[in-house]
C-alpha cells in the first residue's frame, strides 16, 4: 500500500502545475466522515481510501498545502503567512478508519489534520452498539481512546468535540419532525423549551468529556450537521471552544470569525477532476430562482403541504419564501408559537422543514411589513421554526431592519437576507448590501435600469404571478439576455410544465462560466 502511494506521488509531483500566486492568509477547510475500502458500499458522506491517497498526493503534487489551526491562528495574530492554497483537513464522527486508513496517510504526507469525536459515541461500551443517528452501528467501528491518544501523540493531529450528545434529531413539533438537537427547541408535552432550559441544555452537552481520555481540554467544536447559531457559539466559546467548524461552503478569509469557520463537505468520494474543481472554485453557484408560498391559500381542513411539495419538488427552485400567517375574521394570526399574535396553526416549523428536507428547496419567511418595528416577535419566529432567510420589506440600510437581523441572528444562523424595499434602492443602499443577501425588486424594464451592473448577481427580479405566463417567460429571458439570472414568481405557477418552466426550474439551467 505504501509503495503504491509513493509511487503515484511520484507520477503526480511530476505533472505539478506551476506554483499558485501567494495568497492572503485565507484557507479551505475540508470535511470528511467515512473512509472506506474500495470493496464496501459507498454512504453518501464516505470517501474511499484510494480515492482518499489520490487527493492527498494531488494536494502535494499542485501546490496545495494542509496546514494546522495552531498555523490559522498565528498567521491571524500577525506571525508567519499561510502558504498559498492553504487547507485544512478534517475528519468528523471518530470513525475507527480515521486511525486504520487515515492516519497512515497523514505521517506518509506529514498532513496535520483534525478529528472531531461524539463523547456520547465514545462513552458506549466495547461489544453494545452505538446509535448512529438512528442507525445501530457496531462500537468497534469508532476509535478507541487509546488510538486517539497515539494520533495526538504523533502531534499531527488535534482532537476536537463533535458535542457529547448533539449529534441526533430531537422533537421538533406536534407534527412529529425530529430536528437537529443544537439549534432545535425540543418539543415534550405539548411545551417547547425556553431559553433558559434550551441554553441549559447546550451547556451540559457541550461541557469538557475529552480531557480526561487525552489530557487536553479541546478548543474547536464541529458542530453537529454543520447546524449552530450565534447563542449555541457563546456557550462554546465561554467553555472553552472558540473555534467553531461549520458547512457552510467556501474559503475562510482573515475576515471569517473564528466561531464559523466554513467547510466544504466531501460528499461520495469525488473523483480527482471533481476534487479540483472545488478546490479551485471553478464553477458558479447556482442563480436564485424563487417562489411563493401562502399557507393561507390552501384548502380549509385539508392537507396543502403535500401537493405544494410535490410542485416544489418538480419546479425545483432554491428560495421559498413563505408566509408566516393567515388571516381569520379580519385578525392577523401566526402560524407559530408567539405571546405577540394569536395562534392559527402551530405548522409553520413543520412547513419550512419538510420544504427543505423533503422538496429540497430553503426556506425565506415572507416578513409581513408591520413586523419591521417588531424585532421580538422575529426573535419569537427565530426560536420556533428552522429557516435559511427572512425577506424583509426595507432597504439594506434600514435601522429597524438591523434589529430584526440581529434578533433572528441569535437563534437561526447563518441568516441570509432578501431585501424588498418600497422604492428603488439608492446608491448608498446599494453599498450597504451584504455578501450572500440579495436585493428583490419587481420585475420590469424601470427597475431593471436602476440596478448597477456590478451587482447583478445579488439582484433577483420577482414576476406579478398574476401576469399571463407567456409575458412572464419571455421576459424571463429578457432578463438572461442582459445578464440577470436570477428571478421568481410570487406565486407558485399553476401549469408547472407550461412556458414559464424551462425559464424558471434549475433542471433546466446550464452551468455557465
Amino acid at each position: 500500500m505504501a509503495f503504491l502511494i509513493r509511487s503515484l506521488l511520484g507520477v503526480l509531483l511530476a505533472l505539478a502545475a506551476a506554483p499558485a500566486p501567494a495568497a492572503d492568509a485565507r484557507f479551505m477547510a475540508l470535511s470528511y466522515h467515512e473512509v472506506v475500502a474500495d470493496n464496501e458500499p459507498l454512504t453518501p458522506t464516505a470517501v474511499r481510501a484510494s480515492d482518499l491517497a489520490r487527493q492527498f498526493a494531488w494536494l502535494r503534487a499542485n501546490d496545495f498545502h494542509p496546514v494546522s489551526v495552531d498555523q490559522i491562528l498565528s498567521a491571524r495574530a500577525g506571525g508567519p503567512p499561510l502558504p498559498p492554497n492553504a487547507i485544512l483537513l478534517t475528519f468528523d464522527d471518530g470513525f475507527k478508519d480515521a486511525y486504520t486508513r487515515v492516519f497512515p496517510l497523514l505521517k506518509l504526507f506529514n498532513y496535520p489534520a483534525v478529528i472531531a469525536l461524539v463523547g456520547h459515541w465514545m462513552d458506549v461500551r466495547e461489544g453494545q452498539m452505538v446509535d448512529y443517528d438512528g442507525k445501530p452501528v457496531a462500537r468497534s467501528k469508532f476509535l478507541s481512546w487509546q488510538q486517539v491518544r497515539e494520533m495526538q501523540a504523533s502531534g499531527l493531529v488535534e482532537v476536537a468535540s463533535h458535542s457529547y450528545g448533539l449529534h441526533r434529531g430531537i422533537l421538533a413539533n406536534p407534527q412529529g419532525n425530529t430536528q437537529p438537537a443544537t439549534t432545535t427547541r425540543l418539543y415534550a408535552n405539548g411545551r417547547y423549551e425556553d431559553d433558559a432550559a434550551y441554553l441549559a441544555r447546550l451547556r451540559h452537552d457541550l461541557r469538557d468529556s475529552i480531557s480526561q481520555h487525552t489530557g487536553k481540554a479541546p478548543r474547536i467544536i464541529v458542530w453537529p450537521y454543520g447546524r449552530s447559531n450565534q447563542a449555541a457559539q457563546e456557550v462554546a466559546g465561554e467553555l472553552g471552544m472558540p473555534i467553531g467548524l461549520t458547512l457552510v461552503d467556501g474559503f475562510n478569509d482573515p475576515g471569517t470569525p473564528k466561531s464559523t469557520w466554513k467547510r466544504q463537505l466531501i460528499e461520495n468520494s469525488p473523483s480527482l477532476q471533481a476534487f479540483a474543481e472545488m478546490l479551485r472554485v471553478t464553477w458558479d453557484a447556482n442563480p436564485a430562482r424563487s417562489v411563493g408560498v401562502d399557507p393561507a391559500t390552501w384548502p380549509v381542513g385539508e392537507d396543502g403541504l403535500s401537493p405544494t411539495l410535490d410542485r416544489l419538488l418538480s419546479l425545483s427552485p432554491n428560495i421559498a419564501f413563505v408566509k408566516p400567517t393567515i388571516e381569520r375574521d379580519g385578525r392577523e394570526m401566526a402560524l407559530f408559537p408567539t405571546g405577540l399574535r394569536p395562534l392559527a396553526d402551530d405548522q409553520l416549523n413543520h412547513i419550512a422543514w419538510q420544504t427543505e428536507r423533503r422538496a429540497g428547496v430553503p426556506v425565506f419567511i415572507d416578513l409581513p411589513a408591520a413586523w419591521l418595528a417588531e424585532p421580538e416577535l422575529v426573535a419569537d419566529l427565530a426560536r420556533q421554526v428552522n429557516f435559511a432567510g427572512l425577506r424583509v420589506r426595507a432597504a439594506p440600510d434600514s435601522a429597524a431592519a438591523g434589529r430584526l437581523r440581529e434578533a433572528a441572528t441569535r437563534w437561526v444562523w447563518p441568516l441570509q437576507i432578501a431585501w424588498a424595499p418600497a422604492q428603488p434602492p439608492t446608491a448608498a443602499q446599494w453599498a450597504a448590501l451584504r455578501p450572500g443577501d440579495l436585493m428583490v425588486l419587481p420585475a420590469g424594464t424601470e427597475h431593471l435600469a436602476t440596478v448597477p451592473k456590478e451587482m447583478a448577481r445579488q439582484v433577483l427580479f420577482e414576476f406579478d404571478p398574476s401576469l399571463p405566463p407567456e409575458t412572464i417567460a419571455r421576459q424571463m429571458r429578457q432578463l438572461e439576455a442582459a445578464g440577470f439570472r436570477q428571478f421568481g414568481v410570487g406565486g407558485l405557477p399553476e401549469s408547472l410544465m407550461g412556458p414559464i418552466f424551462p425559464s424558471l426550474s434549475l433542471r433546466w439551467q446550464p452551468q455557465l462560466p
